[in-house]
């Protein structure tokens, strides 16, 4: 199974804000970003899948793909955090996640290892042949560690920008 993995284009949020399970809609460069996107398409795929948040729908939609909309490709809640200046985040909690990636639970949210464990069982259920994932950063990165051979360190510390094209063969 080969797995292309695009991330969603910047979505309309100021700067240093935390989101992640916010509905956020896409920026005034979604044109420019969305036809950069197009220019990385494979000419067919076995499937399409996208997250339901707005950001990922409207790029799907903007490329005329046909797609099913699958919950487990929904970024990770951060709960509590969602919305609010990283700044204005207790850094003690921060220096907590930043310890334990896959284990802290930020408050009222998700584990990293919960957004792992739905995505394994996503991708389990895929069939083979090529797929498109239009998703998010965090959905990426447990890509990666799943199919990509990456540990959650290795993974955690990389960054996708928005409209990011990723395979793993």
């Amino acid at each position: 199974m080969a797995l292309d993995l695009i991330r969603h284009t910047r979505p309309r949020i100021a700067d240093g804000i935390c989101y992640g399970s916010l509905d956020l809609d896409v920026d005034d460069t979604f044109f420019s970003e969305a036809e950069a996107v197009r220019g990385k398409l494979s000419p067919s795929y076995s499937s399409v899948f996208v997250s339901p948040m707005r950001r990922c729908v409207k790029l799907a939609d903007y490329l005329d793909l046909s797609y099913q909309v699958d919950e487990r490709l929904r970024e990770m809640s951060f709960g509590a955090w969602e919305g609010v200046s990283w700044s204005e985040i207790d850094q003690l909690e921060i220096n907590s996640w930043a310890n334990d990636i896959s284990g802290y639970q930020v408050p009222g949210g998700e584990r990293f290892q919960d957004v792992i464990e739905r995505v394994d069982a996503f991708l389990s259920g895929l069939p083979e042949g090529k797929h498109l994932l239009i998703t998010h950063a965090g959905i990426i990165k447990a890509c990666w560690i799943l199919r990509g051979g990456f540990s959650v360190d290795r993974a955690a510390s990389q960054s996708i920008a928005f409209g990011d094209c990723l395979s793993i063969p």
